[in-house]
């Protein structure tokens, strides 16, 4: 009887103490809600391009810069838009990558969002209103943007698509050689002499266990648990913190930093070995289909080449250490193998990396990076999306 009584005890003691941990557990996640934190993940499942934004998620981007996140209903980082345009509008689609997307600043930060604040001004815009789509997501390659370009963007019926190019990994997300193993994605592939899309990542492990109904679950219960979201944020926070600290250790040898600054040198020798050769022949090939699908819909086609760190670090002396070192003469060999596609295939192509370069050396600024990384490396911060609205917005209204 003794004996009862104790086990009895233990267990009463038992569930008030699970009892007191869930609630606990419930006051902490509401607390979370009320003060607005939320680190979900951005990203699902897609069958044409690999992934995408989820429709409707929203939350803070802290691994690299501080930027509020917020997709859509169309799984666009941008504010809503009707698909049927508006009349006596000018619409403008950008496609691009993490460049594009570009949640590490605010969307009111982004290039994107003042183009469309600075193009009114322009006279030959004639007091149109300016709408400007961003379809941007992070880690796209040119032949996500093809897909993109081909089952998204079209349903908006824009006059203008500008395709982000960044040349520091765009070359190698297009190439299934040069590309992780892992890397689900659709690739441009030759076969016989003829290019077709490769869409085999659908049969990938990676994708069908992201795809599965299993991950699904999880993945939603993480998503809606703003308590799971921070446990997880703070793990990669951990993570990136040690990574980070390495970097950092760089930073009394500014061409180290430099050196890091870039995915690889290949990217800017003309006579690189026959991989990247192939990649840049299928990075050109979708840059000309991207050019031929936007003519076919009768609108008008701007590449934009972005700036690479290495090439706008804001001090020439140690640029040119870098260069040097690693055998680069020409830091806009990229820029200048588009502009002959663009000069061959009649569209136009206009060349960022050189005027930011000039900038942040008369201004000493960086144009990339953040505090919470390493300045000078990454994406874009806030003056670097400033700098790219202002120089984008003037090329268009030339153009128009």
């Amino acid at each position: 009887m003794v004996k009862f009584k104790q086990f009895k005890q233990i267990g009463f003691n038992l569930l008030l103490g699970l009892g007191g941990i869930s609630f606990a557990l419930v006051i902490t996640e509401i607390a979370l809600r009320i003060l607005g934190i939320s680190y979900p993940s951005f990203y699902q499942v897609d069958e044409y391009r690999g992934h995408a934004l989820i429709p409707g998620i929203s939350g803070w981007w802290t691994h690299e810069g501080k930027g509020w996140v917020e997709v859509n209903r169309d799984g666009l980082r941008d504010k809503e838009y009707t698909k049927n345009k508006p009349e006596n509008t000018l619409r403008i689609a950008i496609l691009g990558d993490s460049f594009a997307e570009a949640i590490q600043v605010n969307q009111a930060e982004t290039f994107w969002s003042l183009i469309e604040q600075q193009l009114p001004n322009c006279k030959r815009v004639n007091e149109q209103q300016v709408e400007v789509i961003n379809f941007g997501v992070g880690d796209y390659g040119t032949a996500q943007e093809l897909m993109t370009l081909k089952h998204r963007v079209w349903d908006y019926s824009p006059d203008l698509v500008i395709l982000a190019i960044f040349t520091g990994n765009d070359i190698i997300n297009n190439s299934k050689v040069l590309s992780p193993d892992d890397r689900f994605s659709p690739f441009l592939i030759e076969q016989k002499g003829e290019f077709i899309m490769d869409l085999s990542f659908l049969e990938t492990e990676t994708y069908q266990w992201r795809n599965s109904l299993q991950r699904k679950v999880i993945f939603s219960i993480v998503n809606n648990s703003r308590l799971l979201q921070l446990i997880n944020e703070a793990r990669i926070a951990f993570k990136n913190r040690r990574n980070l600290l390495g970097v950092q250790q760089q930073n009394n040898q500014p061409t180290e930093i430099v050196k890091y600054l870039d995915l690889t040198p290949e990217l800017y020798l003309k006579d690189s070995n026959k991989d990247w050769q192939q990649a840049w022949t299928i990075t050109e090939e979708l840059v000309k289909l991207i050019n031929q699908e936007i003519q076919q819909k009768k609108a008008r086609f701007l590449a934009v080449t972005l700036s690479n760190p290495a090439q706008v670090y804001p001090d020439a002396s140690e640029r040119q250490k870098y260069l040097t070192q690693v055998g680069i003469t020409n830091e806009f060999y990229p820029e200048q193998r588009l502009n002959k596609l663009g000069e061959k295939e009649g569209f136009e192509v206009f060349n960022l990396a050189p005027q930011f370069q000039d900038y942040a050396d008369q201004n000493n600024v960086h144009l990339h990076g953040f505090e919470n990384t390493v300045l000078g490396s990454g994406h874009w911060n806030q003056a670097g999306h400033k700098l790219a609205g202002e120089l984008i917005t003037k090329k268009i209204c030339k153009i128009l």
